[in-house]
């Protein structure tokens, strides 16, 4: 992940009794000068900063007033809160109570805080009550650092996923985690401390500025992490959620062909996204196209509107999730895009910091030879590879990869591709006799994690993957109604031998199921024939994911006219409105 600016608290942080170390505005200096963004973020009022602190246009912005309050360089000034109610202003005056009052916030000692909290209930203000040390804010109840950085970089353009942020006290826990790195000081509040992905050591702001001459020699968020941000991969009632980190990681989905990798990869990005990263999709089947409905992600291509060059680079701009329908284009148009737009899109990650990560799906078809070493910027990790052929990647891509997500994957040789991955990369001895049976048997909702990565605990992780906001893309409507060729027919079968009764489309499979005797329903159930068919042909695990539940109650309960009813009006009510 690219580190664009750092968010630093001012007083107890970088200015010891209101003045700013010297040893911090010379790192700052440095830091601004090897191109990140520096802003201050405290719970002062803007003009007394200005009165401790001098001309603020030795950092790139000003987060005042707890959030309240946002200041550029340039003069131009935001107001993210009402003025403070001068009802409440003339009751803390008429009680004698020594208070400031800046354009948002007003603020006092913490002793006074039953006081402001009756106050408050009296005049039915919609105000809270922030605590920093000694003092007390009282600001609109919306108000906090996190949303007055969240302005102040939107203006400026950066993601808060690009940020490292740094606070020693109560008000700065809003502070580090928002930012994608949070660091707290030795010296400061020891729940800060707990909360943080890392921890100055040292007594006091110089230890802040060798901090600050640290991370901005390197392009990179420190890898060091609390991992306040995952993604499950496995969420079963009950269980605490199977989470990875995938921040500053590099993944391989691998798996069969129609044995949901698609399916899986979607859910990663899908996740990445609803926590605010932007991903951008080289989509060369269109399988991906559903992920438009997600917020602040566009789909395009597909036959019409795929973006070249400089409008590439305008889209990008816009710090937007993108994901490149390329399933109109033929093979060496799709290689020529790729080989074009993929450096172009690194090199763009490289200056902004976005997008936070890069998929390339069938990617075995694109990196070979020396092009995976050229296409891919790996200093900046956050790719995602996706193929049902990791053999067919050259040895210094695989190198690269961290985190190894496996479907069903059948091929002894393709496996063996990951295990000596695994012995290059793993630094004791790992158990990995028994994962040809393991990988070729996983069922269609499920995956593995393997290892060396951490979460694995040195053994192959089997999962159900967690469900997923968004449907996978498999054109699904027109199977309802349009028949699959003659070899992807379902043929109802007793112990091997056919019935009479076959589907070719999931409209008659749905009639059939009323139709075929009993005990060959219980059977295909025993074996999750059904839901099995549906996702390998279709493509369509949310519903084959059903299916699958209602197989499982049928082996439990040997009710199969229930079984057969609630079948049929799963799958009508799957495709009711198409």
């Amino acid at each position: 992940m690219r580190l664009r600016v750092i968010a630093t608290d001012y007083d107890g942080t970088v200015a010891k009794d209101g003045v700013l170390s010297p040893a911090v505005r010379t790192a700052i200096a440095k830091a601004r000068k090897r191109g990140l963004l520096v802003v201050i973020v405290t719970g002062r009022i803007l003009s007394e900063l200005r009165s401790v602190a001098g001309c603020l246009d030795f950092v790139d912005g000003v987060v005042a007033e707890n959030g309240a309050v946002v200041a550029l360089p340039s003069g131009h000034i935001t107001l993210l809160g009402a003025p403070p109610p001068m009802c409440l202003i003339e009751k803390l005056t008429k009680r004698g109570i020594d208070f400031k009052v800046g354009r948002c916030v007003v603020e006092m000692e913490a002793e006074f805080a039953n006081v402001a909290i009756s106050l408050i209930r009296e005049l039915e203000l919609p105000l809270a009550i922030t605590f920093n040390r000694g003092r007390m804010m009282l600001l609109p109840a919306s108000i906090s650092k996190s949303s007055g950085l969240r302005h102040l970089l939107d203006t400026l353009g950066v993601s808060l996923h690009n940020a490292v942020g740094i606070g020693d006290a109560e008000n700065d826990h809003e502070l580090l985690a928002v930012c994608e790195h949070g660091v707290a000081v030795s010296w400061g509040s020891s729940r800060l401390k707990e909360a943080a992905d890392f921890v100055i050591v040292g007594n006091g702001p110089d230890a802040v500025a060798d901090y600050l001459e640290q991370i901005s020699v390197d392009i990179r968020i420190p890898a060091d992490s609390s991992s306040h941000r995952k993604v499950v991969l496995e969420e079963i009632e009950g269980q605490p959620p199977f989470e990875i980190e995938v921040r500053s990681r590099n993944i391989l989905v691998a798996g069969d062909s129609s044995s949901g990798k698609s399916w899986l990869a979607g859910m990663l990005v899908e996740q990445q996204i609803l926590q605010g990263y932007t991903v951008h999709v080289f989509d060369p089947e269109g399988d991906y196209s559903s992920l438009a409905l997600l917020p602040n992600t566009v789909v395009l291509g597909g036959g019409r509107m795929l973006p070249h060059g400089d409008d590439l680079k305008m889209l990008l701009q816009q710090g937007i999730s993108v994901v490149l329908n390329l399933s109109h284009l033929d093979h060496g148009a799709k290689c020529e895009y790729i080989e074009h737009h993929l450096p172009l899109v690194a090199q763009h990650r490289r200056e902004r910091g976005f997008p936070h990560r890069i998929m390339l799906d069938e990617c075995h078809y694109f990196l070979g030879g020396a092009l995976g070493r050229r296409l891919l910027d790996f200093q900046l990790d956050g790719y995602m590879l996706v193929t049902y052929r990791p053999s067919q990647l050259p040895i210094e891509v695989l190198k690269e990869i961290d985190v190894i997500a496996v479907t069903r994957l059948a091929e002894q040789d393709e496996v063996d591709v990951l295990r000596d991955l695994l012995d290059q990369k793993s630094d004791h001895y790992v158990d990995s006799h028994d994962w040809y049976e393991e990988l070729a048997s996983l069922n269609i909702s499920e995956a593995a994690l393997l290892p060396p990565t951490e979460e694995t605990n040195g053994q192959l992780r089997r999962f159900i993957v967690a469900p997923r906001l968004t449907a996978h893309v498999r054109h699904r409507t027109k199977y309802y109604e349009i028949p699959v060729s003659k070899e992807e027919e379902f043929v109802f079968t007793n112990q091997g031998e056919p019935v009479g009764h076959s589907a070719a489309t999931l409209q008659e499979l749905a009639v059939a199921a009323k139709h075929v005797p009993s005990d060959v329903l219980l059977g295909h159930c025993c074996h999750h024939d059904f839901s099995r068919w549906i996702a390998t042909v279709f493509g369509d695990h949310s519903l084959a994911n059903d299916i699958r539940q209602l197989e499982s109650e049928l082996k439990a309960d040997g009710l199969v006219e229930r079984f057969m009813n609630r079948f049929s009006e799963t799958v009508e009510k799957r495709y009711e409105s198409r």
